[in-house]
Parts: C-alpha cells; structure tokens; sequence
C-alpha cells in the first residue's frame, strides 16, 4: 500500500532526498541498514525496512539447518553498551529463507542476504538460489563463531571461490571480513584478503565481523564482541581499506555505530553505506529514524545536498 510506506517514510527519515545512496548500483533511500545476525531467517525484512532502515541483511544463511553452538551464546554487556555473541550460525536453513524472501518481493530492492557455507558448493548453491529474489549478496568468510570459515582466509582458494562466483552471479557480490589490528601481522594478512577480493571481482567489502574474544561466560568460551567499544577501531578499518581499493569497490561499515556523526564519519573516511546491529538492541526501534533525521539535518547545516558530497568532520548543530 503506497500510501502507507509514503507516510513512513516521512515519519522514519528515509523519504529525505538528500539521503539517496547507491551502493555498488543499489539505490538505497539512506545509506543506513541492518546487518545480518538480526534476521537470521528472514522473518521481519518489511517491519525493519519501515522503521527506517535504507537496506538490511537477511541471514547468514546457510544451506542446511543449524543448531548454532550450545547456549549460553549471547550475553548483553549493557555498561559498555556491546554483546559478546557465540551464535554459530543458527538457523532453518535455505529452503524456509527462500520462502520468505519469495512473500517479501516487495522489498526486493533493499533486500540483502548473507550466505556461508565451509566448502564451496554450499555457498554457490545458496548463491544461485537466493540471487533473483534480493538485490545483493554479501558473502560471510568471517565469523569467529563458525568452525570450518577460515579455509577461505588463504588468498588462493578466497580467490578461486570469488571468481566462481562472480562468474555466476546477477546482482553486487559484498564480501564481509573479519576484524584486523592495526599493530599485528593479521592485518597484513586481511588487507591482502580485502585486496584479493577485490581483485578477484567482488563489488563490495563489508568491514567488518565481529571482534574475537575469549568469555567464560559464554558456553564455548570464545565468541565475537560488538557494539559501542568497537567504532573507534572501525573508522580506522575504513581508512586502511579505503586506502587499498581507491574506489574498485563499495564498501559498508559495520561496527559500533549508533549516532549521524558516526555514519558521518565513516562516509567521509570512504564508506559507501553502514550497517547496524547492536545499538538497534539498545536504542530501540526508533533508532534508524533518529539518524536519519539528524544526517539530513547535519548535511542541511554543511549545505550539502549528497551522501557522496560528505567530507571532513560533522558541523556542530544542537
């Protein structure tokens, strides 16, 4: 009903002009969404678009059903604002996914879905079945709960699985990577993965996964950090990435964001788009309308009439 997503949109901030975005060929009413992990099975794609999302991303999905690891596996961090996560990728699986992707064809133009598979023909076959019915792809190598994803941190074989599937692929291919220090060789080693990728054809990296950490109070000890502590470090990612791709590919921040002056931030330092999870748990559902508003009214006050256009440091309005 058109007339009702019109009246949504005024009220979520996503029917401002000046938040237009393409992504990678997308066109995007905001360049704010939801990551993937909020969703898993593609349940509430069109509730969470009309809260004011500009995009948002089913899954991961998988192409068997997973029990995910033993609980406990999330635990709420509320002092620092973060989740510390063990999932392993629970979920129904392909089929159930394609049947709500197929009742949400709608949505279709702001719909992305994030696959994983440890060996290669799971994730082309969940590539060829999913790729008509969303308007990306992003590809999941990196998850520090799922045993078995790091095979695809070898250069060659990251690069083997990338050009296999850009062969077949209809829509943009985003590659989501996993975290880097800034002092550490795993961040020679990412940047190297980052650059592969791109080489190898991918329209887009999202940057990035959630931080590795070690927790007695989650079940298996071990799991991914998320939320508030991690923007600091996210901003930096992006101008390491930046940096190396000069423009070959989209990309999309992930990682601690909750404010405009942070998607600000990240959009000036080369991000194409950003995604958000954590504080979506925190703020609340009004969350992606909040910054919408205060983007345009930011942009308003630099007088600025495109995303693209966003440089330097927000202007300080009240």
């Amino acid at each position: 009903m058109p007339g009702i997503w019109n009246a949504l949109r005024l009220s979520n901030g996503a029917g401002s002009e000046l938040l237009k975005t393409d992504l990678a060929g997308i066109e995007l009413p905001t360049p704010v969404g939801l990551a993937a992990g909020f969703d898993k099975d593609c349940k509430v794609l069109g509730s969470v678009l009309n809260l004011g999302f500009g995009f948002t991303t089913g899954g991961t999905v998988t192409l068997a059903s997973r029990p995910g690891n033993p609980k406990p596996r999330m635990v709420r961090l509320p002092e620092q604002k973060a989740v510390m996560n063990s999932m392993g990728f629970p979920g129904q699986g392909l089929e159930p996914a394609i049947k709500r992707l197929k009742k949400s064809q709608k949505y279709k133009s702001r719909v992305l879905v994030s696959i994983a598979g440890t060996i290669e023909d799971e994730i082309f076959e969940c590539l060829r079945r999913t790729q008509s019915l969303v308007s990306g792809i992003e590809l999941n190598i990196s998850s520090p709960n799922t045993a078995g994803l790091k095979i695809f941190h070898e250069p060659a074989r990251l690069r083997s699985l990338i050009e296999g599937l850009v062969s077949e692929k209809q829509v943009p291919l985003f590659v989501k990577l996993p975290p880097w220090p800034r002092d550490d060789e795993n961040r020679r080693e990412i940047l190297k993965l980052a650059a592969t990728a791109v080489d190898a054809g991918v329209d887009g990296l999202v940057v990035a996964n959630t931080h590795p950490i070690e927790s007695s109070r989650l079940q298996v000890g071990r799991g991914g950090l998320s939320g508030a502590p991690l923007f600091e470090h996210t901003e930096l990612m992006i101008a390491d990435i930046q940096a190396q791709v000069q423009g070959q590919a989209a990309i999309i921040a992930c990682g601690g964001v909750s404010t405009a002056e942070q998607v600000w931030k990240l959009l000036a330092t080369g991000a194409s788009a950003v995604q958000l999870y954590t504080s979506f748990i925190y703020e609340g559902p009004g969350l992606p309308a909040r910054i919408n508003k205060r983007l345009a009214k930011l942009m308003t006050a630099a007088g600025i009439t495109n995303v693209s256009e966003i440089s330097g440091a927000p202007p300080e309005i009240k």
